[in-house]
């Protein structure tokens, strides 16, 4: 590992694991920590929530990171304009509060998911003369997705303040970017791909898959309109073959073996299970022979990192971050939407044709030391 930066970063968090939501941008929190193997980094978060009646805020060392977490109240308020204005200065007032009792001086700010938190990185711009750059991750930047070209002109004018003011931006996938330029808010980027933890995803040390069955996983939070689970059962729903389609959700199991049951996919056949650890995930992956992602659009799609990172080849739809890569090495790549060339993907696949040293080999840009290379080379 090459030597730690002398520099101070804040890690300021639009998005972040906290009480209120464990899961929320796990991936910021996964980069937080590799940023800190680099340089000394601290993390800032604001979060609004019932469960509190005055602001509390949680300073904790969090695998080996200084998190400082505001929780402020929820604002209730009937009126539009006056709503949106007691929102913004109860957040402002959060982050100063946290940024305040950090009380260290910083190189850099570094802002994760441009908005709400930009606007607090343009403020310490202009008030500490902090620079600041910026990890992309957000969906709706996506022609798939196409939330920022709805929003209002006065919320994009705030989208464009933030990316104009910073010095570097970073999407975590080229085609992040590329949407980015598509849509005037930036003319340069460097990708800044999400990380795979090789601690629960790695290849399987040993062949242990003796089933003649070909067994198929999906892993995701089961959002139809995200995910298109209703159009990747429905193919299931039609597949002549002998399968064992294994299920991991973030929601409700006895949803999915609803929607199994509405596309007559026989229930012998599946295997479903709710929301578990890393380890857990890894060791599925390794006993699968293929992936299957079926999104209508996606960011990065870390989930597909993790399947390649342990060997195994996927059938994918092309939707955005890493879908986007047309490798034949990797699987099958389709089109968004199109069932039919799904169901003749999962109906042709066969063990074996894809060879796992390739897959595994095309992961390494994966890798933890791939990250903090980039990592190093952005703070120096």
């Amino acid at each position: 590992m090459q030597e730690r930066l002398n520099k101070k970063v804040l890690f300021l968090a639009s998005w972040y694991p906290s009480k209120k939501n464990l899961s929320l941008g796990n991936f910021v929190q996964k980069h937080a920590e590799v940023a800190n193997d680099v340089a000394h980094v601290d993390v800032l978060y604001a979060v609004s929530t019932d469960e509190v009646n005055s602001v509390e805020i949680s300073d904790e060392v969090i695998n080996g990171v200084r998190t400082v977490i505001v929780y402020y109240p929820r604002i209730e308020s009937t009126v539009p304009i006056a709503s949106s204005l007691k929102k913004k200065n109860a957040y402002f007032k959060a982050l100063k509060q946290g940024f305040e009792l950090l009380n260290q001086k910083y190189d850099l700010v570094h802002l994760n998911a441009v908005f709400p938190a930009g606007m607090f990185a343009l403020w310490l711009k202009s008030k500490h003369q902090l620079n600041y750059i910026i990890t992309v991750h957000w969906t709706g930047f996506l022609p798939h997705h196409q939330v920022y070209s709805q929003y209002p002109f006065y919320i994009k004018k705030k989208f464009r303040s933030i990316f104009r003011a910073s010095d570097l931006v970073l999407p975590v996938s080229d085609h992040l970017g590329k949407s980015l330029q598509q849509l005037a808010l930036i003319s340069k980027y460097q990708v800044m791909h999400n990380v795979v933890d090789h601690e629960y995803f790695y290849p399987s040390i040993k062949n242990i898959k003796h089933s003649q069955a070909i067994r198929f996983l999906h892993v995701s939070s089961f959002n139809d309109e995200h995910k298109n689970i209703s159009g990747m059962l429905s193919a299931f729903g039609q597949l002549d073959r002998d399968f064992i389609l294994h299920l991991i959700t973030e929601g409700e199991e006895s949803e999915v073996w609803e929607a199994i049951a509405l596309h007559n996919i026989p229930k012998e056949k599946c295997i479903v299970e709710g929301r578990k650890p890393a380890e857990c995930i890894g060791e599925a992956m390794r006993l699968a022979d293929c992936f299957v992602l079926f999104s209508n659009y996606e960011t990065f799609s870390v989930v597909l990192a993790e399947a390649w990172t342990t060997g195994i080849p996927a059938i994918y739809s092309q939707c955005g971050g890493l879908t986007e890569i047309n490798n034949v090495d990797l699987g099958v790549q389709i089109e968004v939407g199109d069932e039919s060339t799904l169901l003749e993907a999962l109906s042709s696949f066969q063990k074996g044709a894809y060879p796992s040293e390739a897959i595994i080999q095309y992961a390494q840009r994966f890798t933890l030391k791939s990250l903090r290379s980039i990592f190093y080379q952005v703070y120096s």
